[in-house]
């Protein structure tokens, strides 16, 4: 018999001191729910960024296969290492739980079974180019070693080496091989698996977690006549395959991946930069398994078979339905309904937003840039009727974005963009601040009477009161807060927004929302505390005069903040209610939130802090301005004085947004 593996072997090196690798990884929980689908996120997203001619899609392939164990008997010495994990950390439940699994996969094939894989397979792509003891080579980066990316290119989205453990936790043996061909005809191959420190029988020495399947004494495979045939590639691009899958699942794990691609790719596709092939490699008509052949032509037929519903109504970003947002694009300018928008943005340059006005639609917008992948979902505010779909295009806006990102690629956010001494990097806010501010004026343009009456921000009524008008308002007076303004914005910017529910309902005026004000008094460190919470040197909480029993009473809060920077007192808390009314209005461009305030005593020196309601949570969001005075830092306003009776506090957000508002208001004295 011929020897298929030509004479490749597993190389564990010996651990020589250091850090010992445990059987426990918390990144396997990133993928581990949907794992089909983060393959699918990841291995397109990484083979879009390395095409080879941009004037055609790049193709991929994604089948399952199977080797037969006794020609690959010395890819099965695994076993041995397997064993070793558990032996070496015998009394670990983790181990034994994660091990164990694979240990009784392997001996329940026997010699003469069937070891089944993914297969991934890219074209019209790069390749993986090797040069041994440079680091910055991708197959390097990919196959030998761990949290490294190479990708230079701008618009590369696996920009943190975190993407390739999808790969791994998809294999039950935590296994894959890898096989390349660069654009110059350069081929490398090699094996990977990733498992604990562990020990082999007979051997006195630890092994490393890490091994390779090769035949070059630990070393990539770069003679093509050395790399087994199955695993060789005859044109530019990469193959990877994945060991130990389940083939009883297959069918599902073909639906699974024709879901996620269109989920996650379908710009891609309509726009002609991506492919996708889902099958046995020899399909035939009369097989049991579907060969699913995506492309721009076939793309509407897969929308119809995958998702047919016409709105998207699903609260899960990663389980939404793309139908409505695909035919924004597909049919944009087609009727009054679907338009599309172009702008160069002051920061991130050539955007393109597509729309599609449709009644029930729940204004969502998905958030994509150059390699047309999908990277967040994000519902406004309003309630207008429409599906956007952002896309960032620009070369320079790209770059920006991408440092924006987190490692999932799911969200861009000024913190995930740090400098060297660990400050947000201003520029990342400015790129999101550039979006934001779009996005407003794209709204106000498809709907003119947006910038014209009042916003009503859905299933948040119990903390807004909306009236028609402001002059309208019976709350409204002409009495003002006092203060010196000092503009400064959260070095976080203002990237946050809040999510809403799809129901309307406008609060009654008699029905306002009860907020905390909280009175701050020094406390030296010789004061004391009585029982009930007062100073016992005299300094005690004002307290209100009860107007008719109607008022509301101030409550004491039992405990002391830290010392101030001089280390001389501390603050003692007590809170008073305050009823109080929110209500947006664009004046001149700006969105304007006025929080009229009833108080039942005058406050000379207060504080509110304005937080944000969504769905899950409160969030904080920058405060740019108050018209009303004020000292301003981050989502706090102080210096601020409180009339007894009515009040109106103008705010502006750094996001120019319309928020749901709540409050909490402080005294300091």
């Amino acid at each position: 018999m011929s020897n298929l593996e030509k004479n490749c072997t597993w190389h564990f090196a010996k651990q020589l001191g250091g850090r010992e690798d445990g059987p426990n990884d918390p990144m396997q929980e990133n993928f581990k729910k949907t794992p089909y689908a983060s393959l699918i996120r990841e291995s397109i997203q990484n083979s879009l960024d390395v095409a080879l001619d941009d004037s055609q899609p790049v193709r991929m392939e994604f089948s399952i296969s199977r080797i037969r164990a006794r020609n690959y008997s010395n890819f099965f010495e695994l076993r041995k290492h397997i064993q070793g994990c558990m032996k070496h950390f015998s009394s670990n439940k983790d181990a034994k739980r994660t091990y164990q699994p694979m240990l009784d996969y392997l001996n329940s094939l026997g010699e003469d079974g069937n070891l089944y894989y993914i297969k991934v397979s890219d074209f019209n792509t790069k390749g993986m180019s090797y040069v041994k003891g440079d680091t910055d080579q991708p197959f390097y980066a990919f196959v030998r070693a761990a949290g490294v990316s190479s990708k230079s290119d701008t618009t590369a989205g696996g920009s943190f080496g975190y993407g390739k453990a999808a790969y791994f936790y998809i294999s039950p043996l935590r296994t894959i091989i890898v096989s390349t061909q660069t654009k110059d005809g350069h081929k490398f191959f090699e094996g990977v698996s990733s498992l604990c420190t562990h020990e082999l029988e007979g051997d006195d020495d630890l092994r490393v977690s890490v091994g390779y399947y090769d035949n070059n004494n630990g070393e990539p495979v770069t003679n093509p006549d050395d790399i087994p045939d199955r695993f060789q590639r005859t044109e530019p691009g990469t193959d990877i395959f994945i060991l130990g899958i389940d083939a009883r699942d297959k069918l599902e794990i073909y639906r699974e991946m024709v879901e996620a691609v269109i989920r996650n790719f379908w710009l891609a596709i309509e726009l002609n930069k991506l492919e996708v092939k889902i099958s046995d490699p020899n399909a035939t008509p009369d097989s049991i398994y579907p060969c699913y052949v995506i492309t721009h032509d076939t793309l509407s037929d897969f929308m119809d078979m995958c998702f047919p519903e016409t709105y998207d109504q699903t609260r899960r970003e990663r389980g939404y339905n793309p139908r409505p947002y695909w035919e924004a694009v597909r049919y944009a300018n087609i009727d009054k309904n679907h338009k599309v928008f172009e702008a160069d943005l002051p920061v991130i340059g050539h955007i393109r937003f597509y729309a599609y006005k449709i009644k029930k639609a729940e204004d969502k917008i998905l958030y994509m840039r150059r390699p047309c992948m999908l990277v967040k979902a994000q519902r406004t505010q309003s309630s207008y009727g429409f599906y956007g779909v952002f896309v960032c295009d620009d070369e320079k806006g790209n770059e920006l974005l991408r440092k924006t990102e987190n490692p999932a690629h799911d969200e861009w956010s000024p913190k995930n963009w740090r400098d060297e001494r660990g400050k947000i990097v201003k520029m990342g806010t400015a790129a999101i601040e550039d979006i934001e501010q779009f996005t407003i004026k794209v709204r106000e343009l498809m709907f003119p009477s947006m910038s014209n009456t009042i916003q009503q921000i859905q299933g948040l009524e119990e903390f807004l009161y909306i009236p028609t008008a402001i002059e309208d308002d019976d709350d409204f007076v002409n009495e003002s807060l006092v203060g010196d303004v000092v503009d400064q914005k959260d070095e976080e910017g203002n990237a946050i927004s809040t999510i809403a529910n799809n129901l309307a309902q406008t609060p009654q005026a008699d029905m306002p929302a009860i907020g905390k004000v909280m009175i701050t008094d020094p406390v030296m460190e010789s004061q004391k505390l009585n029982p009930q919470g007062g100073h016992l040197s005299g300094h005690g909480t004002r307290k209100k005069k009860n107007r008719g029993g109607g008022g509301l009473s101030p409550r004491q809060i039992d405990g002391h903040f830290g010392s101030d920077v001089d280390g001389i007192q501390g603050n003692m808390l007590t809170e008073i209610p305050v009823r109080y009314r929110v209500f947006a209005q664009v004046e001149n461009g700006q969105t304007i939130h006025n929080i009229v305030v009833h108080s039942d005593c005058e406050i000379e020196n207060g504080r509110i802090d304005l937080l944000v309601g969504g769905e899950q949570a409160d969030d904080i969001v920058s405060i740019e301005k108050c018209l009303s005075g004020g000292i301003i830092e981050a989502n706090t306003i102080s210096g601020l004085h409180i009339l007894n009776g009515k009040n109106v506090i103008k705010v502006k957000f750094a996001d120019n947004m319309k928020h749901a508002v709540k409050l909490d208001a402080y005294e300091l004295k």
